[in-house]
């Protein structure tokens, strides 16, 4: 296939493209507010499994003594390559020829509807390696010849399940395991969470809880259903962070999957503007540069434009057809997968 500049430049086109996949992680793909994208010009990822946990205290010592030796904590160094992910979509010789009719412009935009249309592909398979990294503390590959796991070493304490199913509504006891779970967390981090990430079936859970809404009853008169306003209330009195409903779901072979399964309840840290250049203490998606990228007909310049999600349209000759492909190279990394607390909760 050749690269096509016919209708839109290839700079043009990735632009656009990248524009689209920020749209959507900020509105729709929404954990990347805790693994926001990292561009990095390079093919490999490296982190220390586990993460350096409670930072260790220094010791007061005498004048004129030597300074303690301190200890390096029994970490292992993982690093691997990151793995291409890139989607295709065509537009054949009928589309083509009756776009052409439509309107001189007909062409481009189609191109520029298909690019965005494999940017948003693009997305939703990070967004679903992203909600396996949160969920498991491990991504698992088995697709398209690549096939391995990135384990990347959470403890096994910060994957739970709760005593009573929050289902069972009656006799849950949510708030308590909340505290519980939280207090896990900050005798691993030495922090509390700032976020709590569940389904909306799950916060309806929470919410006919016989716990919640005893301790929302008011006059001697216990609510039905505990509200929203309520609930906030009292995970603020116990110190508890914000619950943060997700309940994004992708096209796998036809299949609605959901990047974090219905029955879970996360703690992450605090969220952060899925902008920011630099990741989170948590860890980010780190994006390199792929190899379509480095044709000089993209016209992107060199660690500075290459380097991300890029978009370009090609032509094939027999038959007649334009191809528009978005390609990335990336994986979600978790630099301190600690910070990643997950319950199964229904």
């Amino acid at each position: 296939m050749l690269l096509n500049t016919d209708y839109v430049d290839p700079a043009e086109l990735t632009g656009y493209s990248r524009a689209a996949l920020q749209d959507l992680e900020i509105n729709r793909f929404t954990l990347s507010r805790w693994l926001p994208h990292r561009i990095i010009d390079d093919l490999q990822f490296r982190f220390t499994a586990g993460g350096e946990g409670l930072t260790e205290a220094a010791t007061f010592r005498a004048y004129d003594a030597e300074s303690p030796i301190a200890a390096r904590p029994g970490l292992t160094r993982v690093s691997g390559e990151l793995p291409p992910i890139s989607r295709k979509i065509r537009l054949g010789e009928y589309d083509r020829l009756r776009n052409a009719r439509a309107s001189s412009d007909a062409i481009r935009n189609a191109v520029l509807d298909d690019s965005t249309r494999m940017a948003r592909a693009v997305a939703a398979r990070l967004e679903l390696a992203r909600g396996e990294a949160l969920v498991s503390g491990q991504i698992a590959l088995s697709e398209n010849g690549v096939t391995g796991t990135v384990n990347f070493g959470r403890a096994g304490g910060n994957t739970v399940t709760a005593g009573v199913l929050w289902s069972t509504v009656a006799t849950a006891t949510p708030l308590q395991d909340m505290l519980s779970w939280q207090q896990a967390y900050i005798d691993e981090n030495g922090e509390p969470p700032g976020a709590a990430v569940t389904s909306t079936q799950n916060l309806g859970y929470l919410l006919r809880s016989s716990e919640m809404r005893g301790l929302l009853a008011a006059q001697g008169v216990t609510p039905s259903i505990a509200t929203q306003d309520g609930v906030a209330a009292v995970l603020q009195a116990y110190g508890l962070p914000p619950i943060y409903t997700y309940d994004a779901r992708v096209n796998v072979n036809g299949a609605a999957v959901r990047p974090i399964a219905v029955n879970k309840f996360l703690f992450l840290p605090a969220p952060v503007d899925p902008n920011s250049p630099d990741g989170t203490d948590l860890g980010a998606v780190l994006l390199g540069t792929t190899a379509e990228a480095m044709e000089l007909g993209y016209g992107l310049a060199p660690g500075v434009e290459q380097p991300g999600l890029v978009a370009g349209a090609y032509t094939t000759q027999d038959p007649v057809a334009i191809w528009t492909k978005a390609a990335a190279i990336g994986l979600p990394v978790l630099a301190n997968p600690n910070l990643s607390f997950s319950a199964t909760v229904a």
